[in-house]
């Protein structure tokens, strides 16, 4: 009886442990969702991106970042015209 209840406290303990590695990656993840707002992103998009985060909760706030702008696919080059030579910055 004595090992049931030694082997139901352990299992308490590391169901414990889990979720307390689950919130702290949670709360990391989220870490990113002011900076993906400053870049324009809609705070909708940028809760679901900064999901992707929880797998790496130990990276650095870039590495978390760039990982949570991957999910928006590549950069596309702007369509506005490219200044010409002779107008704009010169005397």
């Amino acid at each position: 009886m004595a090992r049931k209840r030694q082997e139901a406290r352990a299992a308490a303990a590391e169901r414990a442990a889990t979720e307390a590695r689950k919130a702290a990656a949670q709360e990391k993840a989220r870490e990113v969702i002011p900076w993906l707002r400053r870049l324009g992103i809609r705070a909708v998009d940028a809760r679901q991106a900064a999901e992707r985060c929880e797998s790496i909760p130990d990276a650095s706030l870039e590495d978390r970042v760039r990982l949570a702008l991957s999910c928006f696919g590549p950069r596309t080059p702007s369509r506005a015209p490219v200044a010409s030579a002779s107008a704009g910055c010169g005397p």
